[in-house]
């Protein structure tokens, strides 16, 4: 009699640690504890700024606003060739990225950092950031997907790192720019990490498809 092999997607083990890592910095920034840590990384990033690095930040950080995310599903949704194997699946999970973490904002409540050290305004709450989250989400799907579709391994591992960068260096940005706490970025890149990785797993489930990553 042969025993059956049961193999556990890994995907399911990181959305557990990401949803821990959320977990542990939304305890802490609710006893009060990340205080010094973000004063110092915050400190840090200010005392970089200066004219131009401004700019080249605030430039940054616009790739996440939600007008980028629009343009990027409407050019998709348009082409006849990435319509529907990246149009549609980037939109949908974009929309509700968005909407999810609005949410999450509102049962935290956390108020940005002071006026005085914005170089950009910005409304809204602060934990978990949004930009970050959304920016994981929304690239991270691209990165899934070109890496899922596209048959030019090079390209592929080119957009891969261009888009990582991309992520890392908008959710980096937000604290320079002063309008989030470093706990915040940390915040939407565990929460984000765990939806987009749940949310390949719906779509292969949709497509009934497996692609163990």
């Amino acid at each position: 009699m042969k025993r059956e092999n049961y193999t556990i997607d890994k995907r399911y083990l990181f959305i557990g640690g990401a949803l821990l890592c959320f977990a542990y910095v939304a305890w802490q920034i609710s006893s009060g504890d990340t205080l010094a840590f973000d004063t110092v990384i915050r400190q840090w990033s200010y005392d970089q700024r200066g004219p131009v690095l401004n700019r080249i930040v605030i430039a940054v950080t616009y790739l996440g606003n939600w007008q980028t995310v629009v343009t990027a599903a409407l050019v998709l949704l348009a082409l006849p060739r990435t319509r529907m194997r990246y149009g549609l699946p980037y939109t949908c999970i974009s929309a509700a990225s968005t909407v999810f973490y609005k949410a999450m904002k509102s049962v935290f409540a956390r108020p940005r950092p002071d006026l005085a050290v914005r170089i950009i305004e910005e409304s809204g709450w602060s934990f978990p950031s949004g930009h970050s989250m959304n920016c994981i989400v929304c690239y991270g799907i691209l990165i899934y997907l070109i890496r899922r579709y596209c048959k030019n391994r090079r390209a592929a591992d080119t957009a891969t790192v261009l888009l990582s960068l991309l992520i890392l260096s908008i959710g980096c940005s937000r604290v320079y720019v002063g309008v989030h706490y470093p706990t915040d970025i940390i915040g939407g890149w565990s929460l984000g990490l765990a939806f987009l990785l749940a949310a390949t797993l719906i779509y292969e489930k949709v497509r009934g498809e497996d692609h163990d990553l």
